[in-house]
């Protein structure tokens, strides 16, 4: 049961995503495949990792990384900057183009927090907060 209602929100939260961003309610993301749309995510997820961070965690080569991050970077999606004590070591920042497709849930999120407080007493939605932090920290582990 608890398998079906998790795997229920996940989906309505993905399904309002996409329909948002297939219905024009965001700006469009060009030509960006799934392995791209993966990498910029997991850029984002990092926040600013290291082209080394960013292949160790895919487990692929370094250039295979670089190809990708470089044709993001093209696209408008990435940039990188330099380490200020390191200048070999780059980092990686999505961008407000990016973040402006990849937010578009934001509100919608936002709206169900909100009608959850209307429904839920403090200490219903104190104790909803303490197993979303046990949930996270067991999705990371």
């Amino acid at each position: 049961m608890l398998n079906e209602l998790f795997e229920d929100f996940y989906m309505k939260l993905t399904m309002n995503f996409y329909k948002k961003a297939a219905h024009g309610q965001t700006v469009e993301i060009e030509n960006i495949s799934t392995a791209e749309m993966a990498c910029l995510e997991v850029v984002y997820f990092l926040e600013n990792p290291t082209y080394s961070e960013l292949s160790e965690f895919f487990n692929i080569s370094q250039p295979n990384v670089t190809y990708r991050i470089n044709k993001l970077i093209k696209k408008g999606y990435l940039k990188k900057f330099n380490d200020e004590k390191d200048k070999r070591v780059y980092y990686l920042q999505v961008t407000d183009k990016f973040m402006k497709y990849y937010c578009i849930n934001d509100n919608y999120i936002n709206n169900i927090i909100i009608n959850l407080k209307k429904k839920c007493t403090a200490e219903e939605m104190e104790q909803f907060a303490k197993v979303l932090k046990i949930l996270t920290k067991e999705a990371m582990d």
